[in-house]
């Protein structure tokens, strides 16, 4: 009896990992991607974006999203070195893409360049908040603490 519910606690919580990765990386996915169209929009580029760009975009999110997840119960110092491992990551890989890019930038009329570091700034916050919702998701789909 006492391994049946070990083992279905384990797996609510591996699931609630998975879950919360998912959650995380689809929500900070989809709004990236928004932002990025954003910023091509402000720059008077075209916005077009393939079907399996969307989704390497959004598998990418989800896999930065696991550190979170996987430390969303753990004490509170493992907790936020989780959320922050995620943020980091994330930020770099955001910035190298976004550096990467910087043509558009130049190519940007100047009337458009407050829009733009608008966007850039709304990026910023989207990744910090990457790894704080795959925790919330996370600890939401793990349900409450079994005694």
């Amino acid at each position: 009896m006492q391994e049946s519910k070990q083992l279905r606690r384990t797996v609510r919580l591996i699931a609630a990992v998975l879950g919360g990765a998912l959650v995380a990386g689809v929500v900070v996915g989809v709004v990236a991607r928004l932002l990025m169209s954003g910023i091509l929009f402000a720059a008077g580029m075209p916005t077009s974006f393939s079907a399996g760009g969307t989704a390497g975009v959004l598998i990418v999110f989800t896999v930065l999203a696991v550190p979170a997840a996987a430390t969303a119960a753990a004490r509170p110092a493992i907790r936020h070195a989780g959320r922050w491992a995620t943020t980091a990551v994330t930020g770099w890989g955001s910035a190298r893409t976004g550096l990467s890019d910087a043509k558009v930038l130049l190519l940007a009329d100047e009337s458009r360049l407050a829009v733009i570091a608008g966007v850039i700034v709304a990026f910023a916050v989207t990744v910090a908040a990457h790894g704080w919702l795959a925790q919330y998701a996370a600890r939401r789909l793990a349900g409450p603490r079994e005694p």
